[in-house]
């Protein structure tokens, strides 16, 4: 018979995976955005090419190094749950973090906003893990410099790397002919790989990070990413994409701008260079965040009065929020989960 430790294991790691797939049809639907709506691809091809590329991804970091886990793993220092007298509150944090994530993620998909699910991760195991531990054991360098601080700084360097992309698009090809959108309608395949690969390398590792808290809580596991953790990640993503991502693609791809080929290969070039600067630092971004915002580069670069600025106030209410409202979600829950474990 399975141990009470060993059920407990694997529950938290399919609520991980939940996330993970929730992740996928959120976050990974705006790889492939910009791709439909320019027509260069029909939805269900993107979406088959983009989900097989966030599958091998992750395996990337086996290579490089997975600094994005390592700061997930460490919002709560492994002061505060590394005592074995402290194992079931430790469990019922993981579990209410991850439950609130999940919450949040369906809801905003439910109502086509592309909100963070990154942040909401990391909203709800901050707040799961204020409630179980106290204030002290956050680490607050992480949460303000590589969560707060770039909530607004990466949307800004989206915006203008989009911009200044289009700019030099409009330049190159000032003179071009029809095939000027041959070129962009194959270019932008090859971009939207890009994306789909760098959105996958940076949001496997918060859930594989998440697995890696379970794993030192649960077994006192202090080593690298396991293969198996990496492929249940990718593979996660990977359905959520594939299966999940239409509302998202429509709210992305149509409702800021109306993206012509170019537009769609220079926001997804913009966006992917973004994140993969981002994964390698440690820092875990928000993929709707700098797609949304170098669509918006791009189109300003256009014609700034082309952009539907009312639904790009709606996204930027849900970037801001996300973080304190998940927060207060996963606390709650956490009093709640305390008496389950």
């Amino acid at each position: 018979m399975l141990s009470t430790i060993n059920i407990s294991f694997i529950i938290i790691t399919v609520m991980i995976l939940c996330f993970t797939y929730a992740n996928g049809f959120n976050d990974g639907a705006n790889s492939v955005a910009t791709l439909i709506a320019s027509r260069a691809m029909s939805p269900h091809k993107a979406l088959l090419l983009a989900a097989a590329v966030e599958f091998v991804a992750p395996f990337f970091t086996l290579v490089v190094g997975a600094n994005v886990a390592a700061t997930i793993k460490t919002i709560v220092y492994a002061s505060a749950y590394s005592n074995p007298a402290v194992k079931h509150t430790a469990l019922a944090f993981i579990a209410a973090g991850m439950l609130a994530a999940i919450i949040w993620n369906t809801t905003t998909h439910a109502l086509g906003l592309p909100a963070s699910s990154s942040h909401s991760l990391i909203g709800g195991v901050m707040g799961a893990g204020i409630a179980a531990f106290g204030f002290m054991q956050i680490n607050w360098y992480n949460i303000f410099i590589k969560v707060v601080l770039m909530i607004f700084l990466t949307p800004v360097i989206g915006f203008a790397i989009g911009f200044l992309n289009m700019k030099i698009i409009n330049y190159l090809f000032r003179n071009a002919g029809q095939g000027a959108n041959k070129f962009f309608n194959i270019a932008q395949i090859f971009n939207m790989m890009y994306l789909a690969f760098n959105h996958s390398f940076n949001d496997s590792q918060k859930s594989v990070g998440i697995i890696l808290l379970l794993m030192s809580v649960e077994f006192g596991f202090t080593g690298a990413a396991p293969t198996w953790a990496l492929m249940l990640a990718g593979l996660a993503l990977a359905l959520g994409i594939a299966f999940g991502g239409f509302k998202i693609i429509k709210t992305v791809g149509t409702g800021i701008y109306k993206v012509m080929p170019q537009h769609s290969f220079a926001s997804q070039l913009s966006a992917g260079s973004v994140i993969l600067l981002s994964s390698i630092i440690g820092v875990p971004v928000s993929a709707s965040q700098i797609v949304s915002s170098s669509i918006m580069g791009v189109g300003s670069a256009e014609r700034v009065n082309a952009v539907r600025w009312n639904t790009i106030g709606k996204i930027i209410m849900s970037w801001i929020i996300t973080l304190p409202a998940v927060g207060l979600v996963g606390a709650l829950l956490f009093e709640i989960l305390k008496f389950v474990f």
